[in-house]
């Protein structure tokens, strides 16, 4: 009986954390591509992303995404993270990687909480195994 429980309360810390994002815009193979890196400050929630009016990434939590095969030349970029929103344009190189820093607008109210749930959990994970 442990080891199930102990096996559930690690996966349930595994999808609770923030992970690096990699997405592809959906461009032409024969066209030449680079790519854009957004960089947070910090973990952001519910990061949506568009380039050039097409979504790439829709509600992630994460502090990095990479958008690889955006065409070269300006590109319009959408970033909402949490309740903020920002539209850049920037200069995507062939075979390059454009990086954008971002400000991280915080987490979201629940995070206070679930951030509570996986303490507990961590603390009940190491009690079950010690």
């Amino acid at each position: 009986m442990r080891a199930p429980l102990a096996l559930v309360l690690l996966l349930s810390l595994v999808v609770g954390c923030a992970h690096d994002v990699h997405a592809r815009y959906p461009g032409t193979p024969d066209e030449a591509t680079g790519q854009i890196a957004l960089v947070f400050t910090d973990v952001a929630d519910s990061v949506t992303v568009a380039i050039n009016g097409v979504m790439v990434v829709r509600g992630a939590r994460t502090e990095r995404v990479v958008i690889t095969g955006v065409p070269t030349g300006f590109a319009e970029v959408s970033i909402a993270a949490g309740p903020g929103e920002k539209q850049v344009r920037v200069w995507v190189a062939s075979d390059q990687e454009t990086t954008v820093p971002l400000g991280a607008s915080g987490e979201a109210p629940l995070s206070a909480v679930r951030g509570f749930a996986m303490s507990l959990a961590t603390v009940a994970l190491y009690a079950l195994l010690r």
